[in-house]
């Protein structure tokens, strides 16, 4: 059987091999065969060559153990690096016996420490440090080698950096392939590597530095021996040689070896020492580096320190290491956000490494760190209660002064740091400053900050604390105004780049330790009202600043409103803002703070604003402040914000908010007044009603549906305010009505009106107005109460007034009525105004109210009548109707309650209406308006009749059965086309009954005849009859002045009044209540003459002069009035004869 071939890497090794072991070869063709299998080692051949190697590695092995041991040094070294390159590989090393592996490193290690070749120990170290032993084996000789490392770097004669070098490498290798034993001889080879550490040159110092580091977790649990050794190296060797290391500019390597010596040394430290200042002194030195590289270094080798003063609490907090610690983190000012980050990241080292020692260290630590990173420009914080600093007698918090001090006192066992940089250096970088607000949430959740990170999908760049900094209310109290600032200065800084959540949770956990403290602190404690004005001032500002967006703002907003108690929105024990607001509230506050932001516009986008709006309004409203001033406050506010709000629809929906609950608040209290006992204030409600005249109605219309819900709210508020202010005592009737009038007039000038969708609102209003109008002031048996008390001018302006509180209101009703018929406008507003003016003259009955009413009123109703005329029809069925009974009522006005003579001036007042409705279409009209002219103006002896109705009369006397006193019939043109054949009035019989008209003037013939029985007749010419009807009735100047309230006055007894309808009733008897010499005189037009008498006098144009009431009140004290009423009752007798005779032509 043939045997295998050789492969081709097996069969260059062999001949290699023969030659090693053939003791005929010469000493440099073995040299170079140990030459040619390393470099077929190293080489690309290497993975084809190592198969090889490894099988035949016990032939070579016994060679190269033969030859290293040589006499030959060339043959040795070559045989050490053929032997290097083969351990290296775990492949070949794991074949190794572990006797024979013994071996080899107890033959490198005599090499090491007997060889005089300083290249032949060096090869020898190598070998060891690259070679891949089992670390259970290579164990059992680390005493060894550790012993040949001390004697080959003990030995001068062989010195060399390569040495040091290869010695360092085995240190390393060891250290990564046997660690525990290793740690059982820390010492020994501390010894070696601590000294090379600063060795010249750099090669050797960066190794040594490299194998302290590698071996530094197995100092240190040896580390007070450790120490000890360190400890008398360090003035005598490796201060000075760091030094001179620094200043030759090898700033990076000594600032790395800084921390590990102080770890090294650990509570040594802490005892102080002469070396300790000069340690200080490297680290100043990097700090003051001008190189940004070096700062960095120095930062973290910064944290070594805090480490060391950290393995003892009581170190650590103790004022001298803790303002040793803080000089650098708080003097040095960086300028790049590199270094910037690593010395914020140091410094919240510091703060997690305080524990529980961070609450008394705030202060100091804490406070100069906020500010750093989030950008507050002062020290101290403003606006800080006096009483939450020093309530623990603790020093107001800001940064300590360590600027350019010395860090203890300058004893030769103090360590001092003297750093003169400036103090403060605020970042101005996002990045930073974002880091300042999570600094804020770690304050506030201490330890859970992870779980609400991870619940709000945050991620945390910062270690948690260990602690919490915050356990409850009085610790908030405490650090309560550093925390709000803090959380102000980073929302207004960085806010807009921060996400919502983080904005959220802080505010949250801000507002929810606030609303903790109000709620542990008693009445006496005012801790809970001074920090929610913090917070309160702190949103302020934030708003203010106008720096976040208008949605990150009602984040704020929301999670203040839902945080804090309504009772304590509403409540005015918490003052804030200025401190004149009456009634201030936190509800106040909040809605004025954003009602006078320029954001304004952009937050009313946002649901969140009108649900806040709507929370807010409701607690001011339900406080225990009062409602009215809250209420006018807030619509003062939109008022002076409208001009910025476009959309008429949120407008609406402020107005709406506020006028809502304030109407149910109302109904509750009866509240209107905030004026005192002198004189009434309606202000408040006023200015709700006012604020949609003002800036609703005019201009662009409302939505219809938008519109429908305003008057809504409008009529509720009306209606209720009417009844209340009727309660307060220094209210006039229907002041409510005027005042509100007068204001409205300022505002719905024509222009205004002309808009359909304005005028149409406005009769609206008027119509839920005069719905509300107390007309008792306009009825005979009203007494004037004695209410507040009037100014002389306010006195003569209700002089001069007819309709008294009423007179802006008939104003504003005849603005309306003119743009109504001049515009094209909806029926629903005539409806609305002929509502009004039928309301007006169902309920007046003082004959100068009524006069003032129509002197108004006649020539817009005339005009109305006339387009109600037209052809084709300008109006709808039901106006039609509505203005039908409009008429009706005017009518009965004239007719039943009132007392207005019919004379000349009358019938000049009333003649345009009377022109269009004596030939109105309506039948019923048409014999109302007939009916009327008998019982009133048919009565009178003599009239003057106006030119443009005496033609109208002529055509309505020829066909219907009037009486016209002193009328001289023209000649006109037939009007019978004006008239229906279905509502003539040609005929005087219906079925054999007589029209309504004869009946009238036969009552009236049989009164005048009872009259006559009762009273001696005269034979004085019609002429001389007094017109008890008259508008110009006697003054009564008298009476003015027991008005005055600086009078008593006690009013007469009232007497009953009879309607004119039932006079003939009430003739037929005789009176006893009266003086005798009225005893022939109707006793209800007794009580008419009393009551023009005392009540016309302010009609000031149209007054009598004093010797004409002289002569009428001479007149009735010599007893004249009777008999010329009975000379007017034989008068209508006979003008009721002729008219029966007219009326019924003979058969």
């Amino acid at each position: 059987m043939m045997a295998s071939a050789e492969p081709p890497s097996g069969s260059s090794l062999l001949p290699l091999l023969e030659s090693l072991e053939d003791t005929a070869v010469g000493q440099s063709e073995k040299t170079d065969a140990y030459l040619t299998i390393a470099s077929r080692l190293s080489g690309d051949e290497g993975r084809q060559f190592l198969p090889a190697v490894e099988k035949h590695f016990p032939r070579l092995g016994k060679s190269i153990l033969a030859h290293v041991t040589g006499p030959d040094a060339e043959l040795s070294q070559a045989a050490l690096q053929a032997l290097g390159f083969c351990l290296y590989h775990s492949h070949v090393s794991a074949a190794v016996p572990e006797t024979f592996a013994a071996d080899l490193l107890s033959a490198l290690c005599s090499l090491v420490v007997k060889g005089t070749d300083k290249n032949t120990c060096i090869r020898a170290l190598w070998v060891i440090s690259k070679q891949s032993f089992p670390p259970e084996m290579v164990g059992k000789k680390v005493s060894s080698i550790l012993g040949a490392l001390e004697s080959v770097l003990g030995r001068e004669d062989i010195q060399s950096v390569v040495l040091e070098h290869e010695a360092l490498n085995v240190i390393i290798r060891l250290l990564e392939q046997v660690p525990a034993q290793m740690g059982e001889g820390a010492l020994r080879w501390a010894r070696l590597v601590i000294p090379l550490v600063v060795h010249s040159a750099s090669k050797v110092r960066l190794r040594a530095a490299a194998a302290l580091e590698t071996g530094l977790p197995l100092l240190l649990e040896k580390q007070t021996e450790v120490a000890a050794i360190i400890e008398p190296m360090m003035s005598t060797k490796l201060i000075p040689e760091l030094q001179k290391l620094f200043v030759s500019k090898n700033e990076t390597n000594v600032l790395k070896l800084w921390p590990l010596f102080i770890k090294l040394l650990g509570k040594m430290l802490h005892r102080g020492g002469p070396f300790i200042n000069s340690l200080l002194h490297l680290e100043e030195l990097g700090f003051r580096s001008s190189s940004p590289t070096i700062k960095k270094i120095a930062f973290i080798a910064w944290k070594s320190l805090i480490d060391n003063f950290a393995l003892n609490p009581d170190i650590l907090c103790s004022s001298k290491r803790m303002k040793l610690l803080m000089q650098p983190l708080a003097s040095i000012n960086v300028r790049t956000e590199v270094l910037m980050l690593t010395k914020v990241e140091v410094w919240w080292y510091l703060v997690v490494q305080l524990g529980p020692n961070l609450a008394p260290n705030f202060d100091q630590v804490s406070v100069p760190l906020l500010q750093c990173t989030i950008g507050s420009e002062s020290a101290s914080v403003p606006g800080t209660p006096s009483r939450s600093v020093g309530q623990n007698g603790a020093a107001p918090p800001g940064t300590p002064k360590t600027g350019g001090t010395p860090g203890f006192n300058s004893s030769a066992n103090t360590s001092r740091l003297s750093l003169n940089s400036s103090v403060h250096g605020s970042s101005s970088f996002a990045s930073i400053q974002l880091l300042g607000l999570e600094m804020l949430l770690h304050y506030f959740l201490g330890p859970e900050v992870a779980a609400a990170a991870a619940k709000n999908k945050l991620t945390l760049s910062l270690e948690p604390l260990k602690h919490p900094l915050l356990s409850g209310s009085s610790s908030f109290t405490k650090h309560a105004a550093v925390l709000t600032f803090c959380l102000r200065d980073g929302f207004i800084n960085v806010g807009k780049d921060a996400p919502d959540s983080l904005l959220s949770v802080l505010w949250t956990n801000l507002v929810r330790f606030v609303n903790s403290s109000i709620e542990s602190g008693s009445k006496k404690d005012r801790h809970g009202g001074e920090v929610l004005t913090l917070m309160l001032q702190a949103l302020q500002s934030i708003v203010a600043s106008e720096a976040l967006p208008a949605d990150k703002v009602l984040i704020l907003l929301e999670a203040t409103v839902r945080g804090i108690p309504q009772r304590v929105l509403g409540s005015a024990s918490y003052q804030v803002g200025k401190m004149d607001v009456l009634n201030g509230t936190p509800a106040l506050f909040l809605v004025l703070l954003l009602y006078n932001s320029s954001m304004l516009p952009a937050y009313i986008e946002d649901e969140r604003f009108f649900q806040c709006l709507q929370t807010l309004v409701g607690c001011g409203l339900s406080g225990p402040t009062s409602p009215l001033a809250f209420g006018e406050a807030v619509l003062g506010a939109v008022r002076r914000s409208a001009a910025s709000v476009q959309n008429k629809e949120q407008l609406w929906r402020m107005w709406s908010l506020v006028v809502s609950p304030l109407t149910d608040t109302i109904t509750q209290s009866n509240e209107v007044n905030q004026g005192d006992a002198l004189e009434h204030n309606f202000s408040a409600v006023h200015s709700a009603l006012l604020f949609p005249v003002t800036h609703l109605l005019r201009g662009t219309p409302l939505q219809q549906a938008a519109q429908k819900s305003m008057l809504s709210s409008w009529s509720k508020l009306y209606k209720v305010f009417a009844r209340c202010s009727a309660l307060v005592v220094t209210a006039e009737e229907n002041i409510c009505c005027e005042e509100l009038c007068v204001k409205m007039s300022a505002v719905m000038d024509r222009d205004a009106l002309m808009v359909p969708s304005t005028l149409n609102a406005v009769s609206s209003i008027l119509q839920v107005m005069v719905e509300c109008v107390d007309f008792s002031p306009y009825s005979p048996q009203f007494q004037q109460k004695l209410k507040s008390p009037h100014t002389p001018v306010n006195w003569m302006k209700k002089r001069n007034k007819v309709l008294g509180n009423l007179s802006t209101f008939q104003s504003l009703l005849v603005h309306c009525l003119e743009v109504f018929l001049d515009e094209d406008s909806s029926d629903a507003t005539g409806l609305a105004l002929a509502s009004v003016m039928s309301a007006l003259f169902t309920n007046f009955s003082l004959p100068n109210t009524v006069t003032e009413a129509l002197n108004s009123l006649v020539p817009p109703l005339t005009l109305f009548c006339k387009q109600a005329a037209s052809e084709p029809p300008r109006f709808s069925s039901p106006l039609q109707a509505k203005l039908e009974k409009l008429l009706s009522d005017v009518l009965g006005c004239l007719q039943t309650r009132s007392t207005l003579a019919y004379n000349d001036e009358l019938l000049a007042l009333l003649s345009p209406l009377l022109c269009v409705m004596f030939p109105h279409k309506n039948k019923q009209l048409r014999t109302a308006v007939a009916h009327f002219w008998n019982s009133s103006f048919g009565n009178s002896v003599s009239l003057t009749y106006p030119e443009e109705i005496r033609p109208i009369l002529s055509q309505v006397k020829q066909k219907t059965p009037i009486i016209l006193p002193g009328f001289e019939v023209v000649d006109v043109p037939d009007l019978s086309g004006q008239y229906s054949s279905e509502s003539s009035q040609l005929e005087t019989k219906l079925s054999g009954i007589q029209v309504s008209s004869v009946g009238k003037r036969d009552s009236l013939r049989k009164a005048a005849e009872l009259q006559t029985k009762s009273s001696p007749k005269t034979s004085k010419p019609v002429s001389t009859k007094l017109d008890f009807g008259s508008p110009k009735p006697p003054r009564r100047g008298v009476l003015d002045e027991e008005a005055s309230i600086d009078f008593v006055f006690i009013p007469p007894e009232t007497k009953e009044r009879v309607l004119t309808e039932h006079q003939k009733e009430v003739k037929r008897t005789k009176r006893v209540d009266i003086p005798a010499m009225y005893n022939n005189l109707d006793a209800s037009l007794d009580t008419t003459v009393f009551t023009q008498y005392t009540q016309s006098q302010e009609d000031s144009s149209d007054k009598l002069a004093p010797e004409q009431a002289d002569k009428v009140t001479d007149e009735e004290a010599t007893g004249k009035v009777p008999q010329e009423d009975v000379e007017t009752e034989e008068d209508h007798e006979i003008l009721t004869k002729d008219t029966q005779d007219y009326a019924s032509p003979k058969r």
